[in-house]
């Protein structure tokens, strides 16, 4: 039997007590190492003082499945294993553990990725399979709500807003941030979006927004978001060749008429190109440029020259260069 979660209707009353009331053969696929400690504690924490060994699918071979569910043993067996890595193991390895028998305990397969050996396991049905799927990229802000109650962290609306614009929407960049956040707030009847931008840094760059920006002329926006990434080389870098292409394709956007449909990315290169002269798009297009390679070289020199622009963005005496 196999069945399909999201990641915040899993943590439930009925799967509490999976394991304590399971024997034989289980699989379990998680979507990434944090979602896998979240579903393991919250299993395991229903076993109580029950026997439980972890093995790694490296430490599994013939000889051990044999010795210890296959060869009658006088003293009974009641420890129960839960194996990491389990997508690792031989397809006969998996094979000769499903037909083991396993009664009065259970071994826990954990696949840590949905390739082959999973899809094989889920396919075949012969021992019951538990899947906590990735939440969907329109999911971000029920994912930061689940976190939050999990771990009992009362966030003010306006810092969930901020976290969700600022960080990177996955569930290991929400998962510790919000631990941080408990770490200094653990008794906060409420914790405000000041006290989490004390603590947090800003780390997600949004290149279509910030290159709209930079092409609507709002240098002071552009430049403040683009300090506040400091730190991130291959980030930046990244960002930097990003808009050298922008901005190449502001230059002449003539090309765009030979389309038949136009994204709205198209609509922004059209409508903020109408605001630059072609002089001005290739001087920016020879600063990004140099910055790119100062990226490439992880030369701190371009946090200065980021800094400085910033701070000239907000004076009368800014100018495209």
């Amino acid at each position: 039997m196999h069945s399909k979660w999201q990641l915040w209707d899993f943590f439930s009353v009925q799967n509490r007590e999976l394991l304590k009331n399971h024997e034989g053969v289980l699989g379990l696929s998680t979507f990434d190492p944090i979602c896998l400690k979240l579903a393991k504690d919250f299993l395991t924490r229903g076993l109580g003082d029950a026997p439980l060994h972890y093995k790694m699918a490296a430490e599994i071979n013939r000889n051990w499945i044999e010795h210890e569910f296959l060869t009658l043993n006088l003293f009974g067996n009641s420890e129960s294993f839960f194996v990491h890595q389990a997508q690792d193991l031989a397809p006969d390895l998996v094979e000769l553990l499903a037909g083991a028998g396993v009664s009065g305990r259970f071994v826990l397969l954990s696949f840590e990725n949905e390739l082959a050996g999973w899809k094989k396991l889920v396919k075949e049905g012969k021992v019951r399979t538990i899947g906590i799927e990735a939440p969907k990229f329109w999911e971000t802000a029920k994912l930061l709500d689940f976190i939050c109650a999990h771990l009992r962290l009362p966030l003010a609306h306006e810092a969930k807003s901020w976290i969700l614009d600022s960080l990177e929407n996955n569930l290991a960049a929400f998962y510790n941030a919000a631990c941080l956040i408990k770490l200094n707030h653990p008794d906060a009847r409420e914790v405000s979006s000041i006290e989490v931008r004390e603590l947090l840094t800003l780390e997600r760059l949004d290149q279509f927004q910030l290159a709209s920006l930079f092409a609507r002329k709002k240098f002071p926006e552009f430049f403040d978001k683009l300090v506040a990434l400091e730190g991130g080389f291959d980030k930046v870098r990244g960002f930097f060749m990003f808009m050298q292409s922008h901005l190449v394709k502001m230059v002449d956007p003539s090309y765009l008429a030979q389309k038949s449909r136009l994204t709205q990315y198209d609509k922004e290169l059209q409508s903020t190109a109408r605001l630059w002269k072609e002089a001005e798009l290739i001087r920016e297009v020879e600063r990004f440029n140099g910055w790119e390679i100062l990226c490439k070289k992880k030369d701190s020199q371009i946090w200065h020259l980021v800094k400085d622009a910033a701070l000239r963005s907000h004076t009368s005496s800014f100018a495209i260069r």
